[in-house]
């Protein structure tokens, strides 16, 4: 049975997207990881959250309670097809390199390939992390504490070979256990409209 809140979400998915909101999305989904990340997506999030700029490198935002937060932001994306048996294969495989050839939408997420990878967690750095993962249609937010970051599925805490273990960790989020993060984690939906116009008061406001 779907309550009031999973109704909104799918209404939210579902609307069409406007040539100037899939120009910014098709932006931020083409933009380097760390582009889109750090210059990005956390200020997109400091104010939707009405969250505060740290003075230090060490985390990304501290909230009104002073909590300090973690942000960290994925892409939906399906695998690239690594193996090209023909010319014309190896020509197509130019054009799925675009990442807008492989996002996916949210409704997908049950069912298509994709490996999520949210890294670089450092738990001792932050009280709590959001981390959010970028759709086709929409975005997904998902918060947790540093105390059960150990807890989520997939979690390995060691992130880079020469990473001393529980330092810094990482977990992947897949089509197999997309719905634990539901469950547990789920934050709320965003979506790319919103995003928008937090990027136009953002831009006049400088």
């Amino acid at each position: 049975m779907l309550n009031n809140e999973k109704t909104n979400n799918l209404e939210k998915e579902s609307k069409v997207m406007r040539p100037e909101v899939k120009k910014v999305r098709d932006g931020i989904m083409r933009a380097p990881s760390r582009t889109y990340g750090e210059r990005i997506m956390e200020p997109i999030f400091r104010y939707k959250y009405d969250w505060d700029e740290t003075e230090t490198d060490e985390n990304d935002a501290v909230c009104k309670s002073n909590k300090l937060k973690e942000i960290k932001c994925t892409k939906v994306l399906t695998p690239h097809k690594r193996k090209k048996t023909s010319l014309l294969e190896e020509v197509n495989g130019f054009a799925e390199k675009d990442v807008l050839s492989r996002m996916i939408s949210f409704n997908d997420g049950h069912d298509s390939a994709y490996d999520c990878n949210v890294q670089n967690v450092k738990r001792d750095h932050f009280d709590q992390v959001l981390y959010a993962m970028l759709f086709d249609d929409c975005i997904k937010v998902f918060e947790c504490d540093s105390n059960d970051v150990s807890n989520i599925v997939n979690w390995s805490g060691k992130h880079g070979r020469y990473d001393k273990e529980g330092k810094s960790g990482q977990f992947a989020i897949k089509k197999t256990n997309l719905q634990w993060h539901l469950d547990n984690n789920f934050k709320e939906t965003i979506t790319w409209e919103e995003v928008y116009e937090i990027v136009n008061k953002l831009s006049n406001d400088n």
